[in-house]
């Protein structure tokens, strides 16, 4: 490793670098970034020299630590009785990415306020990491707690009691976490937003309560906001989130991407109104005369991969004022597509996309349910009673958190994998206590290499220490604000 020292409009930028070796040529990774050198200049005489001293102490650590561990078990070794936790770095990764987008902020600032239960920042964080890996109960998560990688000193209940505290917290967290990624990336370009809206049923009560959400996301793909409101989703629903997120983020135009509509007909001829478009999934074919037949007709499918046919046109539907609004319709059948007898029929306002182009929007609305999809367990055995309405709110808060975190991750990454393989990948990347403070991780692939990788994480270390993965979430939050 080495002091990097780059010339920024006058002034001297400094970072940690590390070269490495592949595919036989020299590539340098940042390890991490320290800042300009003049801010450092009311604490160190040479900033420069500091940090070149700083760096050869990291070097002499790092060569200590290359020195082989001996670790001794006899053959007939009992287990001991008290199992020590796992070590769970994917835990660590995703809580340092929740610490970059200002959740843990957040909480802090707010501690000891009336109104905040003592814990409440450390429930959010832990439920929302969770989030972030898989779909799991709250009790699952609160079992787990020991192999947290912040200290977890609450109860069961004491989960449950946080969480109208999250729903009445839910808009200004949004916002908060809105303007720390702001402050990350500078100004986000709003000409255009992709809304994903999707319904959930949530079973309160023995019967299924219905809420919907709508998630704005950028052209890159990063979230810019949220939208929850009780009820099926709709035209109506519709309309309500592109009028409420229109008015908090100033996008001039939306793309509404969104599935389960009774009716497309109402949705297309509100958006078009104002400009707007959408991706439809339209489940009843009979709304257009001869879609039905077109679908059927095995005629222009084509191999799209993994088992999937596709193939679209482009027509005009008659909206109920008269006008027509031209539209690109494509079916999609076989493979993961099997939504309803068999094939999935998409309508876009966006024309001049492609095919594969159209696909990859609708997918985001898939990509979108998988973390926010609500657990029976949640709601029919808690502890101490939640307002269902609090409850719902609180979940899709902490739903867009992970959501929110994870798209950061995978941004800087690259988007090199979609949203379950990095999700998996945290999960597995898991220790098992050795002796002393060492833990052995045994699994790897290149999604885990990447995410290691773009986090100046060492990558693949067989051997990690407790203090090694307590570094972890300041590290992450560090290569992900810059």
């Amino acid at each position: 490793m080495h002091l990097k020292v780059q010339k920024r409009g006058g002034r001297e930028y400094l970072s940690v670098v590390q070269n490495y070796r592949q595919d036989g040529k020299t590539r340098t990774r940042t390890v991490e970034t320290i800042g300009y050198a003049d801010s450092y200049a009311d604490r160190f005489d040479d900033p420069v020299a500091h940090f070149r001293a700083y760096v050869d102490q990291l070097n002499e650590r790092a060569a200590l630590q290359q020195r082989p561990i001996e670790l001794s078990f006899a053959h007939d070794d009992a287990i001991d009785d008290a199992i020590a936790p796992p070590a769970r770095l994917g835990a660590a990764i995703a809580l340092g990415c929740l610490d970059a987008i200002g959740v843990r902020g957040f909480f802090q600032a707010r501690a000891g306020h009336e109104g905040f239960p003592a814990h409440a920042g450390r429930i959010f964080e832990m439920l929302a990491a969770e989030r972030m890996m898989h779909a799991t109960s709250k009790r699952e998560s609160w079992t787990a707690r020991e192999s947290f990688p912040r200290r977890c000193a609450f109860s069961y209940e004491d989960l449950y009691a946080a969480l109208p505290c999250f729903s009445r917290e839910a808009q200004r967290l949004d916002e908060h976490i809105a303007r720390t990624w702001r402050k990350v990336c500078g100004e986000r370009d709003v000409g255009q937003a992709f809304l994903i809206c999707g319904a959930y049923g949530f079973p309160v009560g023995g019967e299924s309560e219905r809420a919907s959400i709508a998630v704005a996301l950028d052209a890159e793909g990063v979230p810019l906001g949220y939208h929850e409101r009780p009820g099926h989703l709709d035209s109506l629903a519709i309309r309500e989130a592109v009028d409420a997120m229109r008015e908090r983020i100033g996008a001039n135009r939306f793309v509404v991407v969104a599935g389960g509509l009774r009716s497309v007909i109402p949705t297309m001829a509100d958006l078009a109104r104002d400009g707007s478009g959408f991706v439809l999934l339209q489940h009843d074919l009979g709304e257009t005369p001869g879609l039905a037949e077109w679908v059927a007709d095995g005629r222009g499918y084509r191999n799209m991969g993994a088992g999937v046919q596709g193939k679209s046109r482009v027509s005009e539907r008659i909206l109920p004022d008269g006008s027509a609004q031209p539209v690109r319709e494509v079916v999609l059948r076989g493979g993961g597509y099997a939504l309803r007898q068999g094939r999935a029929v998409l309508i876009s306002s966006e024309t001049d996309l492609s095919t594969t182009a159209i696909v990859q929007l609708f997918r985001e609305l898939w990509r979108q349910a998988e973390p926010f999809q609500p657990l029976e367990a949640d709601f029919s055995s808690m502890p101490s009673p939640v307002a269902s309405d609090d409850h719902i709110r609180a979940h899709f808060a902490l739903c867009y958190a992970a959501f929110f975190a994870l798209r950061v991750l995978r941004r800087k990454a690259g988007w090199r994998h979609n949203a379950a393989d990095t999700a998996d990948a945290l999960l597995r990347m898991e220790g098992v206590h050795l002796q002393q403070n060492y833990y052995l991780f045994n699994y790897r692939n290149d999604v885990t290499d990447d995410i290691e990788d773009a986090l100046g994480i060492p990558p693949a270390r067989r051997l990690r220490t407790q203090s090694e993965l307590r570094s972890v979430p300041s590290a992450v939050r560090r290569a992900l604000v810059g």
